[in-house]
């Protein structure tokens, strides 16, 4: 029995050497895969640094302009007040709209005495044209800045300056529905 006892305490050890490599093999295979995965990383850095162009400022950036005047600079002309009817949504409307516009105050002059005197029946045309043929979604945008777009190239066309007009203003924008 004491053979049998002193084989079993040094079965032991041998056994411990053993399983020891068995469980040192996968932390091995995973720091060496952890290792390889932090230089992959850092060496697509590195490339992305050295090959890769700086980010362009922002294209919008030097256009910037300030859009407000101080008062007495410019100003506010009624152009027109029309009621159109649209039908180009899902069921006719009819909006009741006042376009206004901002000029500088030299120009003031030139819109009231010489063009709206001699083309009003032009701009109404005109603008009554662009919202006839609106889309919906331009229709319904809380800022209506398509609208506003689409009627100071119109106008500026109109006048055969695109530079006099500094903003188009709309104060009221009433959509009534139609077809009950």
């Amino acid at each position: 029995m004491s053979d049998a006892a002193a084989a079993k305490p040094a079965d032991k050890p041998a056994g411990d050497a053993a399983a020891s490599p068995k469980k040192k093999l996968p932390m091995v295979t995973l720091g060496t895969i952890g290792g390889l995965m932090v230089i992959e990383g850092v060496g697509i850095f590195a490339a992305m640094k050295f090959f890769g162009a700086e980010p362009d400022p922002t294209v919008g950036m030097p256009h910037l302009e300030v859009t407000t005047q101080p008062f007495g600079e410019s100003k506010e002309i009624e152009v027109a007040k029309v009621r159109v009817q649209n039908t180009n949504g899902a069921r006719p409307m009819l909006y009741s709209v006042t376009i206004n516009v901002q000029v500088p105050s030299d120009k003031e002059s030139l819109i009231t005495e010489d063009f709206l005197k001699n083309r009003k029946a032009a701009v109404t045309d005109a603008i009554s044209r662009i919202i006839r043929s609106a889309d919906g979604k331009h229709l319904s945008e809380p800022g209506l800045e398509t609208l506003k777009r689409k009627i100071k190239f119109e106008l500026g066309a109109l006048l055969s300056d695109d530079k006099v007009i500094e903003e188009v203003l709309i104060p009221e924008f009433t959509p009534m529905p139609m077809g009950y």
